[in-house]
């Protein structure tokens, strides 16, 4: 049964607070957006990781084939390193031939990085899981920092990387050409018909740690450890799995509270059967409201935007209203019934900004506007 609420006035849905243009900025809506998104199908280079997770044995490292994929992983963590030749060499350019690589991440524990591929709402995706949180780090830095050592928070414990070069699919891509075409005209054909098409060469991932979510300890909770971390590990899951979703759905995933919020829920959800605002208020260093637990991670996803300290007093305003709104939203829908209900949760979400979010029709805005994803999808 669809739970039906009263038509809000546009001017109801606001919060009633005078916003900087640097907050307002933040806090617009950047799921907005007119772009034509096509349905949802599996990443081309899906077979591939098809077939990787075939030649996976207890004699051929995960890493190692990695380090085939990702030339990046062949280089140590040093500032500046990206801006040497032989790294652009390597890694922008993939030139490998003759070439003996003499470097390696130094990693602790890489016999227990673990790869699967994973179903979602969005289509499947690999996941790579990396348990010891020092080799996380390193990873994500080599991966996402061009091998600089910049701090990885705590708090960050798994990434969805979007657009990343793969040089073994292309290597694969090169050699079946080859096959019944001559060298000579590979580069005309990578130059017309490979390097305009990005998916056949770059891949969509996930990088998961093994931490605590949110480096928020198992007796904040009251829950048993060894419990905290199979929920930890499953809400971090299906947190990127819902930045994929929006990702295709809306052509956005970014590093902005408004996805956070809507990540964490369905993340909460999937895990546990239900919304639980208490925990994420403390995943967002909210628990003691109005304070604010320094070092949270809610300051993640204002790195590079320049808050007031007025501003960020009226964000964790908004931020904890809105945990509120949203709590209410869940009672009201109770348990996820199916991936339509998933999907039409999470288009409502993004529908609806931070700022109506955390307005005192929040709640009602939101059920209006997952009744009428509903109405529109049945």
């Amino acid at each position: 049964m669809v739970n039906q609420s009263s038509p809000l006035k546009k001017e109801e849905h606001l919060i009633n607070i005078d916003l900087s243009e640097e907050l307002k900025t933040y806090l617009s809506n950047n799921f907005k957006s007119k772009k034509t998104i096509p349905p949802f199908e599996n990443e081309i280079g899906i077979k591939y990781w098809e077939d990787f997770a075939k030649k996976i044995t207890a004699d051929k490292l995960l890493f190692n084939e990695l380090k085939k994929c990702y030339l990046q992983l062949n280089f140590p963590i040093e500032i500046g390193i990206e801006k040497t030749e032989f790294y652009k060499n390597i890694v922008l350019r993939g030139k490998t031939e003759n070439i003996n690589l003499p470097f390696s991440l130094k990693l602790s524990d890489p016999k227990n990085i673990a790869f699967k591929i994973h179903k979602s709402i969005a289509g499947k995706i690999p996941i790579v899981t990396v348990p010891n949180k020092e080799d996380f780090t390193t990873i994500i830095q080599s991966l996402l920092y061009k091998n600089n050592p910049k701090h990885v928070p705590q708090s960050m414990g798994a990434v969805l990387i979007n657009g990343i070069n793969n040089w073994e699919r292309l290597m694969i891509l090169k050699n079946d050409w080859l096959t019944t075409n001559t060298s000579e005209n590979w580069v005309k054909e990578f130059s017309c018909n490979v390097l305009p098409n990005k998916s056949l060469y770059k891949d969509k991932l996930i990088i998961l740690s093994t931490k605590p979510y949110s480096n928020v300890a198992a007796k904040q909770l009251g829950l048993n450890k060894s419990l905290w971390l199979s929920y930890s590990i499953s809400i971090r899951e299906e947190h990127e799995c819902t930045h994929l979703y929006t990702l295709k759905k809306f052509g956005v995933a970014s590093n902005n509270l408004h996805d956070e919020l809507i990540a964490d829920y369905i993340g909460i959800v999937k895990t546990i059967g239900h919304y639980n605002k208490s925990w994420m208020l403390i995943f967002m260093g909210l628990e003691e409201y109005p304070k604010y637990r320094q070092g949270a991670r809610l300051e993640n996803y204002l790195l590079d935007n320049k808050l007031s300290q007025g501003d960020f007093k009226q964000l964790i305003k908004i931020i904890k209203n809105a945990i509120e709104n949203i709590s209410i939203f869940d009672k009201t829908r109770g348990k996820l019934q199916s991936n339509l209900d998933q999907m039409c949760r999470i288009d409502a979400l993004c529908e609806t900004s931070l700022e109506e979010l955390s307005s005192a029709n929040g709640a009602s805005l939101l059920i209006d506007n997952y009744n009428k994803r509903l109405e529109k999808e049945t």
